[in-house]
């Protein structure tokens, strides 16, 4: 399978992948993917069809451990049973949102990693999880990496996808060659990552 298969930076090399749907105007994919020979990692990608497809949101998952933490925050989070946030300017999310619960993930003095549930988008009242990754830029921290899940259905499709590609299986072909996924959840690693991944330019902030 070729980078070609999905609109990802044509840099990475593509090993299995897993479309969770796909519209006229919008598609999301689980895709397993490399960075010039490096270990394989896990994104879900979230690409609008404007000119051509275009990246709006892409979750990286770095390693197994770290999915599986992800998963009981996010488990926590779509049950609205996270930390009460009174603060809104707490994290350096856009004021079209209010946020009703949050925490840090981790946090350094160049990435910040945290999870939120957004209660109110500018008039219209919602109840979604997101995943937010910062890069501190010129003392400004913007996005690189965001991660939205609208509902517990929703949740439901991005998580089988992700374990499918987790277990080395996807359509019934199996990519067991290319699944040495790291169980060591470094946070030095998350960055190192991070940092390729936006020199391909595939950065995005708000």
């Amino acid at each position: 399978m070729s980078s070609q298969d999905f609109p990802v930076h044509p840099e990475l090399t593509v090993h299995s992948g897993q479309t969770i749907y796909r519209s006229d105007e919008w598609w999301k994919a689980a895709v397993l993917q490399s960075f010039d020979g490096g270990d394989p990692e896990i994104a879900i990608y979230l690409w609008h069809l404007d000119d051509e497809w275009t990246r709006k949101n892409k979750y990286q998952v770095k390693t197994a451990d770290a999915w599986n933490e992800d998963q009981t925050r996010i488990k926590q989070y779509l049950a609205a049973d996270g930390d009460s946030v009174e603060d809104q300017t707490e994290f350096p999310v856009s004021d079209y949102y209010r946020i009703s619960h949050g925490e840090t993930v981790f946090k350094t003095d160049g990435w910040w990693k945290a999870i939120v549930t957004i209660s109110q988008k500018g008039s219209y009242e919602t109840q979604e999880v997101i995943i937010y990754l910062w890069q501190n830029t010129d003392s400004t921290w913007r996005r690189r990496q965001k991660y939205a899940i609208k509902d517990a259905d929703d949740w439901e499709a991005d998580r089988r996808a992700v374990d499918e590609l987790l277990a080395g299986t996807t359509d019934g072909e199996s990519t067991s060659e290319t699944t040495s996924i790291s169980n060591d959840d470094g946070i030095l690693a998350d960055i190192e990552a991070d940092i390729k991944d936006f020199h391909l330019g595939s950065g995005i902030s708000e």
